[in-house]
């Protein structure tokens, strides 16, 4: 018995049924057509370790002139530069106050700490970062 060469017509065919059309691809998963042939796609593989914060919202990819590879990570929270593994936090500055414009104050017995900036502007849901020393009757300190 002679052996037949069978001759598939590139791409993925899903007008018909999977019997409709005798030389076409009806159904795939990670492949591609290179020369009118099939080929598997590589496999995945994570870019990272870290973490970021929010659900990712767009991604885009460049290399700067000495050929150093950077992502640009937004989320619904935050934006990040992905360099070496690590995401660094981007995200821009809203304002920043004065020493002395924030007042920390604690009741005793609870494990909260409450903020009092007047003048802020933040929202429900807002990041905040404090930085430099501050005590609250000497028995919080925080930097």
């Amino acid at each position: 018995m002679p052996l037949t060469k069978f001759k598939f017509n590139p791409g993925v065919y899903k007008e018909g049924t999977q019997y409709s059309d005798n030389n076409a691809w009806y159904d795939s998963d990670k492949m591609r057509f290179r020369g009118g042939k099939p080929e598997k796609l590589g496999g995945w593989r994570r870019i990272s370790d870290d973490t970021f914060l929010g659900s990712c919202r767009g991604l885009h990819n460049w290399q700067d002139l000495v050929g150093t590879d950077y992502m640009a990570v937004g989320t619904n929270l935050k934006y990040y530069v992905e360099l070496g593994g690590s995401y660094n936090d981007i995200t821009p500055i809203r304002e920043t106050t004065s020493a002395g414009d924030v007042t920390f104050s604690a009741t005793t017995d609870s494990s909260t700490i409450t903020a009092t900036d007047t003048g802020h502007g933040a929202l429900t849901g807002d990041f905040v970062t404090f930085s430099g020393a501050a005590t609250l009757g000497g028995l919080i300190t925080a930097d």
